[in-house]
């Protein structure tokens, strides 16, 4: 894979932000007294702890395009790659909004 740093590096960040986020969100969810601020934020930690096993999916299906299928046609196989990429990168966004978030809202 062309870009095997980018793919490893950003999925090790989307690991350690989720345990980061485990620990900062542990006991509750409320930085302000305000409703829709602590709501918001509640949205985005619940989106930040069940992307996992959609993101899983969809990067199956990336490694099958790109190994499986991308074996035999080269567009796929490129394909894939973008997926994995884009995948990867997605999930350290996903990971770092709770904690984005928190940190402007304060």
């Amino acid at each position: 894979m062309e870009y095997k740093k980018v793919i490893t590096s950003s999925i090790i960040i989307a690991f350690l932000m989720a345990i980061v986020n485990e620990f900062i969100f542990a006991t509750e969810n409320v930085v302000t007294s305000d409703a829709v601020l602590d709501g918001t934020l509640n949205v985005l930690v619940l989106i930040q702890k069940y992307s996992w096993p959609f993101v899983t999916l969809l990067m199956i299906f990336a490694l099958y395009k790109y190994y499986v299928i991308g074996s035999e046609v080269l567009s796929d196989k490129i394909q894939g790659q973008q997926m994995v990429v884009g995948i990867s990168i997605f999930m350290v966004i996903v990971q770092c909004l709770p904690l984005v978030y928190a940190y402007i809202i304060i």
